[in-house]
Parts: structure tokens; C-alpha cells; sequence
């Protein structure tokens, strides 16, 4: 009698009372309210039930939730690169996948302020400019998420390299980062207000409030996190849902540390990998199971993945961001000084890409690694400059145009003294380190004057001018006393 009715509980059965325990439950109390005769049993089917539905959550001690009830509400951080900011844009790429339903496509994600909708706009880039904000979809997925973007990603599907053209839905958020002054490691803090829908809201979170323990401690708990997962799932899940996992399992507080695109930058511990026919998160030194075998792989598997396009990696340490280029190229540039040498050019009414090329580079050869690094290097620059120049205002540069050219001199000068340190082939002396840190404050102080110098919307009245002008004398004299005895060194 016990026996026929622990067997006449079904599958049906085990999933109603799974959808009626709410947003949290225990196993042990949908095992009690189904009243089986024998709970073992019971217990492992009901155990299995939660394990295969992609909807839950349960810990070690199959204490269970939705994951509906766990990310509505959840906060997270979005961090987007100096690239992004630059271009007013954010790609969607990976960065919502963790926190919304599977069935929301990336690009649909509605992302909110002040209960306005974010626009949104197409972009078309080179595939190395834009595969790294999608490399957490999943190697085997990206181009499917291209294709189903755009149908002129199509060509993709047959082949596909660094410097091909990709055009993508992006966020238009030119207006929220000038409103904010948004520099580099500043966030979005977003909230998950609509899991299911994909519905998003977001707020400025300044890099001054983001103190280093904080990222520390947040990458500290997704490693933890990450090992976890990869102990109990191993390389089964596809990256979103190893992600989904990690975020379920850490305890990163109500404002994390840190974003995910941060916590992969950063990690110690988790890397991306080819495992079989898919990409996964690893950990480090954990042993990689396929069909009983155990197989741990070296890092020539990067290369030789087949999941991915010619000149690209799966690792997105190599996929260099300009900034990085520029430094490896010899001219080590922020935003701003870039900026500021475009502007100048555009305002000595330099309209050809080529000489504004040989006044960032001069005449040296690039010092890059190959010539895809460099194409994409200079088609970052040259459509930075064309962008410049369709929004540039001649009338309101005027009264601020040669300011700047004082300080894209001064720069010039810092480069060249650089360089020829560098071409020198000598280590640096004490001195020439006290020289290099001086610099260093000289460019800090000078790029917060290019920085409103550039802004289009800042135009000086007569006691903000005289006030930059005494700081842009005072930090070029600076320079040159540091500088002073260079010309004398150079030529010798």
C-alpha cells in the first residue's frame, strides 16, 4: 500500500508542488507536502527535478529559490572602457546575460534612467574593436548573436578576421557620460527591475567612491565563487550560466566591488578556455574531465582554437584596447591628449587623416606586433578624428585654441624625451625616475586643463581663461626645468 503510493507520485506532481513552494523552499519541504511513503526515494527525484530546472537556484543544502526572486533587485556593475566613453556608446554584449532571463535577447535589454529608456543606435566596427564585450556569450554563440543583431553580420559565418566590419546595436549614452564628467573606472550601477522582461535601471557611480579593497574582496569572493561552480559543475554549463551560478554563489554585498568584465580582467584564478566543442570559465590548475579522462591544457590551446576568427583569441588580454596600442607604438596618450592633438589639427584646418597620423607618430615606424594590431589602431584614430571634426565649432574653439596648442606642444616634448630615453637602451637611474614621476604630475595637471579645453559645451569667460593660462604657464615652466639639460643629453 506505502510501496503503490510513493509510485502513483509523478513527475507532474513533483513539479507542482515545486511551482506552488513559492520564490523559497527546501527540498525536504516539497518531500513533506507530497507525503511519500518512502522519502529517499522521493527525495533524489524531487532533488534531480530542481537540479534540471534552468529557473532554480539551491545551495550545498538544497535550500532553493527562483532565480526571478534573486536577481529582481540585484545590483550590479557595468564599467565601461575608455573607448566606449570616448564614442558616447556601450555595447550590451555580455554584459547583462547573468542577471536576465536566457530568453532575452542581449541588444533588447531595456536599460533605464529615471524610467527613461537608454536610445539606441547601429555601429558598424572592426571585429577586434568589439569581440572582447562579447566573449562571455560564449565562443560558439558570438556569431550567432552577430547574425541574429544584424543580417549584414552574415559574411562572419564564412569567414572572419580582426579588421572585418561588424555592425552592432549599441547603447547611446553620449548625454549620461558628458552629464557626468565620466572618466575611466567610473560605473553604471545598474538594478535588475524585470528579470523576465530584461527591464534594467541604471545610475552614475563614481570611480571615487570604488575604493581598490573593495575590488579586491570582490574579486577574491567570484574566485571563490568560480571554483565552486567549476567543483560542482565542471566544463557541463555554457559561460552564461557558469556566470549565473558564480553571482548566485558569491556574497559580493549590496553594491559589488567590482563587474564582470573587471572580475576577468583582474582574476588570478579564472580563465577562458576551449573546452571540447564549447568555451568555458576555468580555474586554474583544476583538472579538465572528458569521458573519464583527465586533461589539463597548456596555452597553446588558445591559439589553436577552432571556435575562433583568424587574428583573434579567446583570451581577451590580447585583444588590446587603443590606448594599450598607442603605448606599445611608442606614444603613450590619454583621451584627452589625443583629443587635444586631433582638435589642433582641426583647428590649423588639417582635414586629411594622414598628417594628423604623422603628427601623433611622426615619421618612425609603428613599434606594433603585426600589422592587424596596427589597422586597428588607426581605425579607432581616424574615425575618432572624422567624429571630431563633423562635431568641431570653429567660433566657439577660437578663444580656447591656442591654449591647447600650448599644452599639445608641451606633450610633444614630454613624448620626445621619452622615446629617446627609451631608444637610449639604459636603465633608468634614480635620476632619471625623480624626472619621469615629475612628468607624470606635469601631464596630470595639464590633462584636467585639456579636459575642459576639448569639451565643446565649455567656453572661458575672461577670469576662467586668465586662470588656465597662470596653470598652463606655470606647469610648462615646470617642464622645462625638468627638461632642461634633455637637448644637451639627446645630442651627445
Amino acid at each position: 500500500m506505502n510501496k503503490e503510493k510513493s509510485d502513483n507520485i509523478t513527475s507532474v506532481d513533483i513539479e507542482n508542488a515545486i511551482a506552488a513552494a513559492g520564490a523559497e523552499f527546501s527540498v525536504d519541504a516539497i518531500v513533506k507536502s507530497l507525503k511519500p511513503a518512502d522519502t529517499d526515494a522521493l527525495r533524489r527525484r524531487v532533488e534531480r527535478a530542481v537540479n534540471s530546472d534552468d529557473r532554480l537556484f539551491h545551495d550545498h543544502k538544497w535550500q532553493c529559490c527562483t532565480r526571478e526572486s534573486f536577481f529582481n533587485g540585484r545590483k550590479f556593475l557595468i564599467t565601461p572602457d575608455e573607448w566606449e566613453i570616448n564614442a558616447g556608446i556601450l555595447f550590451p554584449g555580455h554584459r547583462f546575460v547573468p542577471y536576465v532571463s536566457g530568453e532575452v535577447f542581449p541588444s533588447t535589454v531595456e536599460l533605464c534612467q529615471n524610467d527613461k529608456a537608454a536610445g539606441m543606435k547601429k555601429m558598424i566596427v572592426p571585429l577586434g574593436r568589439c569581440f572582447h564585450y562579447h566573449i562571455l556569450l560564449g565562443s560558439e554563440q558570438i556569431f550567432d548573436f552577430f547574425l541574429a543583431d544584424d543580417p549584414a553580420n552574415s559574411i562572419l559565418k564564412e569567414r572572419a578576421s580582426r579588421t572585418d566590419s561588424v555592425t552592432l546595436t549599441v547603447y547611446d549614452l553620449a548625454e549620461f557620460y558628458a552629464a557626468n564628467d565620466f572618466l575611466f573606472g567610473d560605473a553604471l550601477l545598474c538594478t535588475v527591475t524585470d528579470f523576465h522582461a530584461g527591464k534594467v535601471k541604471f545610475e552614475y557611480l563614481s570611480g571615487s567612491t570604488r575604493t581598490s579593497s573593495a575590488q579586491k574582496e570582490y574579486l577574491k569572493t567570484m574566485d571563490a565563487a568560480a571554483k565552486q561552480v567549476w567543483d560542482e559543475f565542471q566544463d557541463y554549463p555554457d559561460i552564461p550560466e557558469q556566470l549565473a551560478w558564480m553571482i548566485y554563489y558569491a556574497e559580493t554585498g549590496a553594491i559589488p566591488g567590482g563587474s564582470i568584465d573587471e572580475f576577468i580582467a583582474g582574476s588570478e584564478t579564472v580563465q577562458l578556455r576551449p573546452e571540447g566543442d564549447h568555451a568555458v570559465l576555468t580555474v586554474a590548475d583544476a583538472h579538465h574531465h572528458h569521458d573519464g579522462d583527465c586533461n589539463c591544457h597548456d596555452e597553446d590551446d588558445f591559439d589553436d582554437s577552432p571556435l575562433l576568427p583568424e587574428g583573434l583569441s579567446i583570451s581577451s588580454g590580447e585583444l588590446d584596447d587603443p590606448f594599450k596600442l598607442l603605448a606599445a607604438a611608442g606614444v603613450p596618450l590619454n583621451i584627452q591628449e589625443l583629443d587635444g592633438f586631433m582638435l589642433d589639427a582641426i583647428y590649423g584646418r588639417e582635414t586629411d587623416f594622414a598628417g594628423v597620423q604623422s603628427r601623433i607618430f611622426g615619421t618612425a615606424p609603428m613599434g606594433l606586433a603585426d600589422e592587424a594590431q596596427q589597422a586597428v589602431l588607426l581605425n579607432f584614430l581616424e574615425e575618432r578624428f572624422e567624429n571630431l571634426m563633423e562635431n568641431y565649432n570653429r567660433t566657439d574653439d577660437e578663444s580656447k585654441a591656442e591654449l591647447r596648442s600650448q599644452i599639445v606642444e608641451a606633450v610633444s616634448r614630454r613624448l620626445d624625451y621619452l622615446n629617446w630615453l627609451a631608444d637610449s637602451g639604459k636603465e633608468p637611474d634614480e635620476e632619471a625616475k625623480e624626472k619621469m614621476r615629475r612628468l607624470a604630475e606635469v601631464a596630470a595637471k595639464l590633462t584636467e586643463a585639456l579636459k575642459l579645453l576639448n569639451h565643446p559645451g565649455f567656453t572661458p569667460d575672461h577670469q576662467e581663461k586668465e586662470n588656465l593660462e597662470i596653470l598652463i604657464d606655470d606647469q610648462l615652466a615646470i617642464q622645462e626645468d625638468i627638461l632642461s639639460d634633455y637637448s644637451t643629453d639627446a645630442n651627445q
